[in-house]
């Protein structure tokens, strides 16, 4: 948790209260006023005086100054406010709840700006799945020192947008005792994301919940951000391209509150050694753009647990049929071909005794497309997959689409989604998307199949 005591203030009304900023770890933006802003809305009368609204004036952006630093708050409600008696129309004490804080800046009042031309990003497991065993040294104990040997930079452009795994080691610290000797060091990663132009922070939000999103799915745990600054664009950036040096950390409530001091996961999915930084990046971030519905439901599963299995069910079959809805290949067909029906047509006109049984003809027979159904999608999917990984996830692939769809529409129309394998059904479901994100991506058969990991027996 943060704490920024200062004083505050509203763009239009430089009259400053004393407060104090509190970030929570998981993002959450508060701020506690001695005193607090006037936000009431009054309409002049006619006759004289003014009416006073009981709605309060919006807060886009709240400006305070902690010790030398600048900060922003923005997007801000009255969580809580206590009235003061009197002529003022402050309140003695004001809450107030924030979407986001910038720290070291105040930005500008007009909206949706492109302010920023990039970010660093803290995740969590990055280091890990990007490359730490890149990381080799050799230490002398007598002396006190290693030699450590340089990770390079990886990076890679999609779309535009420049992304780079960038790992720096630190000092090692040598702890001898009479009885034994340790040796720990520091190696850390962080993401760098380049805008191709000025973009705004949404456009980086964007970005950074795409990563999220991949190594949620290459560690089968939810992956959350653990620190995150954005780069400004100086003024010579907007007419030469250059850019300056100094980033601002931005706090913002997030999906999954992460937990940097917790151990790494211990079986991964895959991670750069089987699909290189480069790579993953190319192909993950414009399938999940072309995807998002689909894997946000996915996701959603891991970042926001727990709930009932009935729940947990209809959000898995939704995120099934809108990720192949977006990634699928399967086209819609028709019974016969056009030619062959126009001449059945042709000739069963031909027998009709009268232009109304020709027109009653015309309405009722149709050759149309077939609609793709849910079960349609759900065997295309599996059918995606390599073999081996679905030996180990289904024994049965028409009885699991069957279950899943029938489950389906119970809760959906009739909120009965009861079973006695209604738990095996959401992580058999969750197997087949994660296989099928897998195999989207490139991987193999052998990476397909750890996401049979969590099942206890196919179903």
């Amino acid at each position: 948790m943060k704490t920024f005591r200062g004083h505050w203030w509203l763009p239009d009304d430089p009259d400053s209260q004393p407060g104090t900023l509190t970030i929570s770890n998981r993002g959450d933006v508060t701020l506690e006023l001695i005193g607090g802003f006037d936000l009431s809305v009054r309409t002049p009368l006619p006759g004289g005086g003014y009416a006073v609204s009981a709605n309060e004036r919006p807060m886009p952006l709240i400006y305070g100054l902690a010790g030398n630093q600048r900060i922003t708050v923005q997007d801000a409600v009255t969580l809580h406010s206590e009235a003061r008696f009197g002529l003022s129309d402050r309140p003695n004490y004001h809450r107030i709840s924030g979407t986001r804080a910038f720290v070291g800046v105040h930005l500008p009042e007009e909206e949706h700006q492109q302010l920023w031309q990039g970010c660093w990003v803290h995740l969590e497991n990055f280091a890990y799945w990007s490359g730490a065993d890149g990381v080799r040294s050799s230490a002398e104990l007598r002396s006190k020192s290693a030699d450590l040997v340089e990770v390079p930079d990886k990076t890679v452009e999609v779309e535009g947008w420049t992304y780079t795994s960038v790992t720096r080691v630190g000092g090692f610290d040598f702890d001898v005792r009479r009885g034994d000797i340790s040796v720990s060091g520091l190696m850390s990663a962080r993401l760098r994301i380049d805008a191709p132009g000025p973009c705004t922070i949404a456009e980086l939000d964007t970005r950074v919940k795409a990563w999220m999103d991949l190594l949620t799915l290459a560690s089968g745990s939810a992956c959350g951000v653990i620190g995150m600054s954005v780069i400004p664009v100086s003024d010579e950036g907007s007419r030469g391209g250059c850019r300056r040096r100094e980033d601002y950390p931005v706090h913002v409530r997030h999906l999954h509150e992460a937990e940097p001091n917790a151990d790494v996961v211990r079986e991964w999915r895959f991670t750069c050694d089987e699909l290189a930084f480069e790579q993953a990046a190319a192909a993950w971030m414009p399938l999940q753009a072309k995807a998002l519905e689909g894997t946000s439901a996915y996701f959603g599963s891991y970042y926001s647990p727990g709930g009932y299995t009935e729940s947990r069910t209809l959000l898995h079959a939704v995120a099934a049929e809108a990720t192949h809805r977006a990634l699928g290949e399967l086209k819609q067909e028709r019974d016969i071909d056009l030619d062959t029906f126009a001449d059945r047509k042709r000739r069963a006109r031909a027998a009709m005794q009268t232009l109304d049984e020709r027109e009653w003809l015309d309405r009722k027979l149709r050759n149309d497309p077939r609609p793709i159904t849910f079960r349609d999608r759900l065997h295309d999917i599996v059918s995606s997959l390599a073999p081996e990984a679905v030996s180990l996830i289904l024994t049965d692939v028409d009885e699991w689409a069957t279950d899943l769809t029938q489950t389906r529409n119970g809760l959906a129309h009739r909120a009965d989604g009861s079973g006695q394998r209604l738990y095996e059904l959401a992580q058999a479901t969750d197997a087949v998307l994660t296989a099928y994100l897998l195999a989207r991506l490139g991987l193999n058969a052998a990476v397909q199949a750890k996401a049979a990991g969590a099942l206890r027996q196919p179903y």
